[in-house]
């Protein structure tokens, strides 16, 4: 009895010894062959991973669809030497696959996988398929984590840069954070997909655990009112000019007169959305819609629309060009200029007379000029589809003083922004109608569908159809011989244009040395067509004058006939030519 009794508790040693043989075998089996649920209770097997979906480009319809930004799928690999698995391969193989496939120096690999006492040290980013088959096949790698990312492109360089914005580095969560990028996030951004599952011991996925799986959705793509040649025409004569008069800013508006949609805006110095972080905040700003200026003679425009159309004068009314006059108190000067005693509100436009249109001012009254300013827009954002606008400053006429009547009529005292005076000269182009400036003419979903569009809008009517022709008409002298920017004439075509060349505040006064430069035109001045605005701030002057080889005398550079009137003609001649805009004056075409 006492032999059986051992017997039998050897062979249930040996039984049980064999069970959990068996067991522990089946296990190490079935985890090698994936057939057992090892993790369903262990949270270290379960992941969740967010595929972000591509963001949307950002297109010129006139481009062929040329992108000015899109999008780029990249993998973002970081090497875990911990988790190399030595018994499929040595580390020193895994060194060779990677740098290979990545074109990478083999000693940079071979440092980062030798690092053992590191994690998730940062690899590469790669966007080659072919890589990534090679990096992702478990025989030939490991200890390397993949992410899967995106990289912001612009194609185009610099080109249109305070328009297009930039995106944020963050790789959880890019962002539009200036321009179009910013504006139009919600359409741009895509949707992220998910996937949720389980992963072996060794970290790879069981794909056929997959729990969830939704695929990331594109974002939409918005195409812009801005014509790809025209700002390119505009950003290489506005650098020119730019280096030439070497200003310490320039800027430029190109504008559909009929419809209010901007076909070109550039500004300089700029930079490249690419390397935003590069650039300071001054260089980052969109002077055409963020800078407040008093605007200077540029307003004069204004101002005649306005005694026009109260019927208070015509364009060949006499005013005296008397300074001390005791029916006015305080006008502003107009420098070595050595008039008539009389001149017509036709010639104090042409020959920017500051005596003229004081006086006209002080008639106008303060209440009246500033509802007109009001009605043209200034004071408040234009509207358009791109953040950063300011609103300029308009100080209600109650809180004008008897100086400030003769100043604000020829843009003193008063600030407004670039687009702000664009759209006001558009309105003078077009009927009287202002029109509401747009930069995206729409915005294009994924599967094709136009989801966004914006129309030309009317918002508001400050003259009448006859007082914008007239004025036009005014305007004409401008540009020709004796006027204040004979520079800015362009064969083939009538100019309504008017020069602008502002003292910039300096404390409690005006400095002597730094202006604002600009010009400004409608063309044609018969059927206008679009409306160009260019600005240099402080170009070079009076410590540096170059003098004429004839005469003698000064080249005053600072002066808007001088610095932006030739940008202004340049630009204007190309844009016209590429509309096909039908020349007025075809006689100065066959002459030359």
């Amino acid at each position: 009895m006492a032999f059986a009794s051992e017997r039998f508790r050897f062979w249930t040693v040996v039984a049980l010894m064999l069970a959990g043989a068996v067991g522990i075998g089946y296990r190490l089996v079935a985890v090698h062959l994936r057939l057992a649920d090892v993790s369903v209770h262990d949270p270290r097997y379960w992941f969740t991973r967010e595929i972000p979906g591509l963001r949307g480009g950002i297109y010129s319809e006139s481009a062929g669809r040329q992108p000015f930004a899109c999008s780029v799928p990249v993998w973002e690999y970081h090497v875990d030497p911990k988790s190399v698995n030595l018994k499929m391969h040595s580390r020193e193989s895994v060194v060779q696959t990677v740098a290979g496939a990545l074109h990478l120096p083999t000693n940079k690999v071979r440092d980062i996988f030798w690092r053992v006492d590191s994690r998730y040290v940062y690899l590469d980013t790669s966007y080659d398929d072919a890589a990534h088959r090679i990096m992702a096949d478990p025989k030939r790698v490991s200890g390397v984590v993949t992410d899967d990312r995106q990289v912001r492109r612009y194609p185009q360089g610099r080109m249109l840069a305070h328009v297009l914005g930039f995106v944020s580095k963050d790789p959880d969560n890019p962002a539009g954070a200036g321009g179009i990028e910013m504006r139009y996030e919600r359409f741009l951004k895509g949707k992220a997909g998910r996937v949720k599952g389980m992963r072996d011991a060794r970290g790879h996925e069981i794909r056929e655990r997959r729990m969830v799986d939704v695929d990331p959705t594109p974002g939409s793509d918005v195409y812009l009112t801005i014509d790809h040649y025209v700002q390119e025409c505009v950003e290489a004569a506005l650098n020119e000019g730019f280096v030439n008069c070497r200003a310490k800013a320039g800027w430029a508006i190109v504008l559909d007169a009929r419809k209010g949609s901007v076909l070109a805006m550039a500004t300089c110095p700029t930079f490249s959305p690419a390397e935003y972080n590069k650039a300071g905040e001054l260089v980052k700003k969109n002077r055409c819609i963020s800078e407040n200026l008093e605007p200077g003679s540029v307003m004069k425009t204004i101002t005649a629309c306005a005694v026009l159309n109260e019927h208070m004068v015509s364009p060949d009314t006499m005013i005296s060009t008397a300074r001390n006059d005791p029916d006015y108190y305080r006008l502003p000067g107009d420098g070595s200029h050595k008039w008539e005693p009389f001149m017509s509100v036709r010639d104090g436009l042409v020959h920017s007379s500051n005596i003229v249109y004081g006086k006209l001012g002080y008639r106008l009254g303060p209440k009246r000029l500033w509802s007109y300013f009001k009605a043209f827009g200034f004071g408040k954002k234009t509207g358009i589809d791109l953040p950063g606008e300011e609103t300029g400053i308009l100080p209600n006429w109650s809180k004008w003083d008897k100086a400030s009547w003769s100043r604000a009529p020829i843009g003193q005292y008063v600030a407004v922004t670039p687009i702000q005076m664009a759209v006001a000269y558009g309105a003078v182009a077009n009927g009287g109608r202002l029109m509401k400036p747009y930069i995206v003419d729409r915005v294009v979903s994924p599967d094709g569908e136009v989801i966004f569009r914006n129309e030309p809008e009317v918002v508001g009517q400050p003259i009448s159809p006859e007082t914008a022709r007239r004025v036009r008409e005014m305007m004409l002298g401008v540009a020709m011989k004796g006027g204040t920017a004979r520079r800015a004439a362009v064969k083939g075509y009538s100019v309504a244009g008017k020069t602008g060349t502002a003292q910039m505040k300096e404390g409690r006064g005006y400095s002597s040395v730094n202006y604002n430069a600009s010009f400004i035109g409608i063309v044609p001045a018969s059927d206008p067509a679009f409306v160009v605005l260019v600005t240099y701030q402080q170009p070079d002057h009076c410590s540096s004058y170059k003098y004429h080889e004839a005469t003698g005398l000064p080249l005053y550079n600072h002066q808007g006939g001088v610095c932006a009137a030739p940008v202004f003609s340049r630009i204007t001649a190309a844009v016209a030519r590429y509309l096909g805009v039908e020349p007025d004056k075809p006689e100065e075409l066959v002459e030359q």
